[in-house]
């Protein structure tokens, strides 16, 4: 029997990396690869990648969250604190959360509320803590490309190939690229709206703008920490690239925003006040934290814009219904796109859905094949 061959349209790394373990050959088409560390069109490059939940009410989120924070704390246990970390998460809110806000802390060991936090704020006086993950985007994207590349033991399948798709009028175009293809999946985030055969109208751009800084004191377990609240209605959030020393600092959150366009200053220089208030060891060694002119200190490495896909209604991470058709042979889809800001957190947990969809796909024409004998 011939080797079960999948398409992943745009950056489902994590999604092509379960698939290649599986045995299955996985050819992955894109736009923008994983060395174009300065596109505009995705967000990876400029994540701020920690493990914190968004889900309040999303089940199935909940579920995807919970998978991926178990397989990145084994990834913790094998790779460096350069790649990721565990450290402690501090959230400030205005007001006292209830479980459904914080389920996640069972994954986490525990959160507590802690009265009189030194971070606490006035318009943010409830400080919650737990420890969680941190990602180095940059390393861990090095590192996943280079599983997905190199050697890996049978039953895994062979290297990963990367191809550059400049234009895309559908899945079906896709699925006429490689030859001997088994089902794609279809990972395009904005681009579903785009394709012929999909045309998803539930997806919208948020573009977002972040301040990546160096801050060498973060390189120390001891300093390095995750913080997020709310100063009005911005989001403040300093989130470091495990113990790299790097920092995202942040940000806005423009729904239905999907121009590019350069970073507003002004942003820059709230998001940077914002975060040397709340933490002053984003400092250099020696500056006056209170001196009112301090965040000018801070070492910028790059303002970011970059666009987080979205979905009306949550997630699409499904079979579809009706296969694409090469030749007359039908070709399955899996779709897997609209995750919006949390790609990192949930990433393993899609992927361990695409391949139990692949896996019911590939069933199917094993059955087709043994009903035509």
């Amino acid at each position: 029997m011939s080797q079960p061959h999948a398409i992943v349209i745009v950056l489902g790394l994590t999604s092509a990396l379960e698939l290649r373990k599986k045995g299955i050959r996985v050819t992955i088409l894109a736009r923008d690869l994983p060395s174009d560390i300065y596109s505009q069109s995705f967000a990876s490059p400029w994540a701020g990648a920690n493990w914190c939940s968004f889900a309040v009410n999303d089940l199935d989120m909940r579920r995807r969250e919970e998978y991926t924070f178990k397989e990145f704390a084994k990834l913790a246990k094998e790779l460096g604190p350069d790649i990721v970390a565990f450290m402690p998460f501090v959230q400030m809110h205005d007001k006292p959360n209830d479980y459904d806000t914080f389920w996640y802390g069972k994954c986490c060991g525990g959160m507590r509320m802690v009265e009189n936090h030194p971070l606490a704020r006035p318009e943010a006086p409830y400080a919650y803590e737990f420890r969680s993950l941190c990602l180095s985007v940059p390393n861990y994207t090095k590192w996943l490309v280079a599983k997905l590349q190199g050697e890996m033991p049978e039953p895994a399948g062979p290297p990963v190939k990367f191809a550059r798709v400049t234009t895309l009028e559908s899945l079906e175009a896709a699925a006429h690229m490689v030859r001997g293809v088994s089902f794609i999946v279809n990972a395009t985030g904005l681009g579903s709206q785009d394709l012929g055969d999909v045309k998803d109208k539930s997806v919208y751009p948020i573009r977002g703008q972040t301040v990546l800084v160096n801050a060498p004191r973060f390189r120390d377990p001891n300093v390095a920490r995750c913080v997020n609240f709310m100063n009005g209605s911005q989001t403040v959030y300093v989130i470091p690239r495990a113990l790299t020393g790097h920092v995202i600092l942040g940000g806005t959150f423009d729904a239905n925003v999907s121009n590019p366009m350069l970073p507003d200053p002004k942003v820059t220089e709230r998001i940077l006040k914002d975060a040397v208030a709340c933490v002053p060891e984003l400092l250099p060694e020696g500056v006056d934290p209170k001196d009112p002119e301090a965040w000018r200190k801070v070492s910028i490495v790059r303002v970011n814009i970059g666009i987080r896909p979205a979905r009306k209604g949550g997630a699409r991470v499904e079979l579809d219904s009706v296969p694409v058709k090469v030749g007359g042979r039908p070709v399955g889809v899996i779709h897997a796109y609209g995750i919006g800001p949390a790609g990192y957190q949930t990433s393993y947990g899609i992927a361990a859905e695409v391949v139990d969809l692949a896996e019911q796909w590939l069933a199917r024409g094993r059955a087709r094949g043994r009903a035509r004998l």
